[in-house]
């Protein structure tokens, strides 16, 4: 038994919600138009779901739709979420293909094989989608490329795919990098290389291009690592960051002496690209 949440989400909002959920226990989540319905197991904290639902409209400054629950019988609900996951082009050089898919690339765009099974990385989440468009803008032929927090192994594989010379790709879930490793296998690229920890195990001043997809709070906690594992003059792009927290992650970039090169954002969602400084 499942218990089933139903509610109208905006399009704006749909990959929040699902990313923001992500830590909640949600088991499956189907698009159905303009409704968005989630599954959770029997013991998930629901009223904590409910919550960070409201806190999520409230910072889009959108009112919380009625939200409909109910209980409902087993399914397959990996077989479910796949019958909506479908080929989708990604920054301007990528092709995002789902492993049981079998489509044909658009000229121009280099294709990412994936299955992100229970791993964060599907490509659709809004700070994915700056990550990759950073990337394909900074990124360089004689970089190493660290992609902390890996999840599916997408942001890996397209640094590789961009011509990165070594990329080497970590997550604390074991789970994710075990998704990430046959990622990788499945879309033959031996010089992306992946290990089950974080930062701590990373030789100082070695990085050229650090990935940070995360959480502002994570980033925070992390800086002074970067910092550490960071190249003189090496770059960092961090993303998964909400415009409320900026100016957090602005003053810390500015505690380290980091040079702040450029900004994005889309919905709630923001991104920088930063510069370790070269003294």
């Amino acid at each position: 038994m499942w218990t089933q949440i139903t509610l109208e989400v905006p399009d704006d909002l749909k990959d929040a919600v699902v990313g923001e959920l992500s830590d909640d226990g949600v088991a499956g989540v189907w698009d159905d138009a303009t409704r968005l319905v989630l599954y959770f197991a029997p013991n998930a904290d629901l009223q904590n779901v409910e919550r960070r639902l409201r806190d999520i409209f409230e910072r889009a400054h959108v009112a919380l739709p009625q939200i409909s629950r109910c209980v409902v019988e087993d399914c397959d609900w990996t077989e479910e979420w796949k019958k909506s996951y479908t080929s989708f082009a990604i920054g301007n050089d990528f092709f995002v293909i789902p492993s049981w898919v079998d489509s044909p690339v658009p000229v121009g765009r280099l294709p990412i094989r994936i299955d992100p099974g229970q791993a964060f990385g599907t490509g659709t989440h809004e700070t994915t989608q700056l990550t990759m468009e950073l990337l394909e803008r900074w990124v360089e032929p004689h970089h190493l490329v660290l992609d902390v927090g890996t999840g599916s192994g997408i942001l890996a594989l397209a640094s590789r795919l961009l011509g990165a010379r070594q990329v080497v790709a970590c997550d604390i879930d074991p789970i994710a990098v075990q998704v990430a490793t046959a990622n990788i296998a499945r879309n033959n690229e031996p010089e992306v290389w992946t290990f089950c920890g974080s930062v701590d195990a990373i030789a100082g001043g070695t990085i050229h291009l650090l990935l940070g997809n995360l959480t502002a709070d994570v980033i925070l906690a992390l800086f002074e690592e970067f910092n550490r594992i960071l190249a003189r003059s090496g770059l960092a792009i961090f993303s998964g960051i909400l415009n409320e927290q900026r100016e957090d992650v602005f003053d810390t970039c500015r505690k380290f002496r980091f040079a702040i090169h450029e900004e994005m954002a889309r919905g709630e969602w923001l991104a920088f690209v930063v510069q370790k400084h070269g003294a």
